[in-house]
C-alpha cells in the first residue's frame, strides 16, 4: 500500500505532501516528502497513491449550506443555532473524543483550503466525503498526535521552540514505529510534519482502524466529510 497525506493549504506555498510505501512491513520508507505543491503535483501523486488523507474539511455543516441558500433565522440569541452553523457532526465527535476542537469550516480562514479541497475531490471523482470509497480520508494531524499520546500543540511555526518541538516529536514517532524510514527534513516545517501524520493516519483509515459513522450519520457524514482519527495508542502498521 502506499498511503498519500496532504496537508492541503489555500495556495502551494504552504501545501505539502508525503507518501509512504508500505509494502515492506518492516520497512516502511517515505518515498515523497513534496512542499509548495500546486495542484498538478498534487494530482500526480494521488494517481499513485492506494489511499489519500488530506488535512482540511471535506464539506460544511449542512445547517451552515441551508442558511446560506435561503436563510430565515430571524434571532441569533440560541448557541444551539450557533453552533449547527459553525461545527459539523464530525467535529463534535471529534470533540468528545479527543477535546481538541477543529477549526470552524463556515467561520474560520479554514474555509479556503476547505474549497480547494472540493476541486481536488471534483477532479478525482469523489462524491462520498466521509471515506466511504475506501480511498479518499479526511484526516486532523493534531487530533492523531492526541490519540497517540504525543504533544499536539506547539509544534507549529517557524520559531526555534516550534522546530525542535518538531524535532523531538519525529524521534519520538521513530521510537514508536522503528520500521519507520523519514528525515528530518518532515521536521523542518509544520506543513510537512502533518503532510507525515496525514500519510500515517491514512494507513490507519483504510485498515478499517478509524471509527467511521454509524449508520445514523452516513448521510449527514456523506456530504459534510468525516474525520478519522487512530484509536488511541494504537500505531499503524
Amino acid at each position: 500500500m502506499l498511503t498519500l497525506g496532504i496537508d492541503l493549504s489555500s495556495q502551494p506555498k504552504d501545501t505539502a505532501a508525503c507518501l509512504i510505501d508500505w509494502r515492506d512491513p518492516g520497512n516502511v520508507i517515505v518515498r515523497t516528502a513534496a512542499t509548495q505543491c500546486d495542484d498538478t503535483a498534487l494530482d500526480a501523486l494521488v494517481r499513485e497513491a492506494d489511499a489519500i488523507g488530506i488535512d482540511a474539511p471535506l464539506g460544511w455543516p449542512l445547517a451552515f449550506v441551508t442558511a446560506v441558500g435561503n436563510w430565515t433565522a430571524t434571532t441569533w440569541d440560541d448557541r444551539e443555532f450557533q453552533k449547527s452553523l459553525r461545527l459539523r457532526l464530525t467535529d463534535i465527535e471529534v470533540h468528545a473524543l479527543t477535546k481538541l476542537t477543529p477549526l470552524s469550516v463556515s467561520t474560520d480562514r479554514i474555509g479556503l483550503p476547505a474549497m480547494r479541497a472540493m476541486a481536488l475531490l471534483a477532479r478525482h471523482g469523489v462524491t462520498d466525503r466521509s471515506g466511504g470509497d475506501g480511498r479518499f480520508f479526511e484526516v486532523y494531524p493534531a487530533g492523531s498526535l492526541k490519540q497517540w499520546g504525543l504533544r499536539c500543540r506547539s509544534y507549529k511555526g517557524p520559531e526555534k521552540a516550534a522546530i525542535a518541538t518538531r524535532r523531538a516529536l519525529l524521534a519520538e514517532l521513530r521510537q514508536a514505529m522503528p520500521a519507520l524510514q523519514v528525515d528530518a527534513s518532515c521536521a523542518q516545517t509544520d506543513h510537512a510534519f502533518d503532510a507525515l501524520i496525514a500519510s500515517l493516519t491514512t494507513r490507519a483509515a483504510a485498515l478499517g482502524q478509524t471509527p467511521h459513522p454509524q449508520p445514523s450519520q452516513r448521510i449527514t457524514a456523506r456530504r459534510e466529510g468525516w474525520i478519522h482519527l487512530p484509536e488511541a495508542g494504537v500505531w499503524p502498521r
